[in-house]
């Protein structure tokens, strides 16, 4: 019995250190495009904007143009199953990069995963509270990547 907590209290830890550093390279992103991806539609028109507006407003204040035409997308997945009202939201902030050379035998340009960060939360008042976990939790997970990766 000994050895077996021993055991467990050994793989627990190796567990944890090979998780200590995300497999995420944020290095050198200047621009992105921002979306908004309510698979569900739980947010209103007026919500999503507004959302939308946060997070380009946050990335300009941290020096990363929000343009169209920039590197890749921020996007923000939305999901949700409401039950006895109450729904349970399923949030991804990510980032996406088109022709991102991967190199093999062949060098080929692929669409690449560049970061993703998510929670599920349980909330009565949905609106409210998926902004507030964008805008102040998965945002400031985000940029705490961000400038890790790139020095800042």
């Amino acid at each position: 019995m000994k050895n077996r907590s021993l055991i467990i209290t050994v793989l627990l830890l190796c567990h944890l250190s090979l998780f200590a550093t995300t497999p995420y390279d944020l290095e050198g992103i200047r621009a992105l495009n921002v979306l908004v991806l309510d698979q569900d539609d739980i947010l209103s028109p007026q919500e999503e904007q507004k959302l939308l507006k946060a997070l380009r407003a946050r990335l300009e204040a941290e020096g990363i143009s929000s343009q169209k035409d920039g590197v890749g997308a921020m996007f923000v997945k939305l999901s949700a199953v409401k039950t006895k009202g109450v729904s349970v939201v399923h949030i991804t902030l990510g980032i996406g990069e088109e022709g991102v050379l991967r190199r093999g035998a062949s060098s080929v340009e692929t669409f690449v995963l560049s970061y993703s960060y998510e929670e599920m939360i349980e909330t009565k008042d949905v609106e409210t509270d998926v902004y507030d976990s964008v805008i102040n939790y998965l945002f400031d997970e985000f940029m705490e990547q961000y400038e890790e990766d790139n020095d800042v």
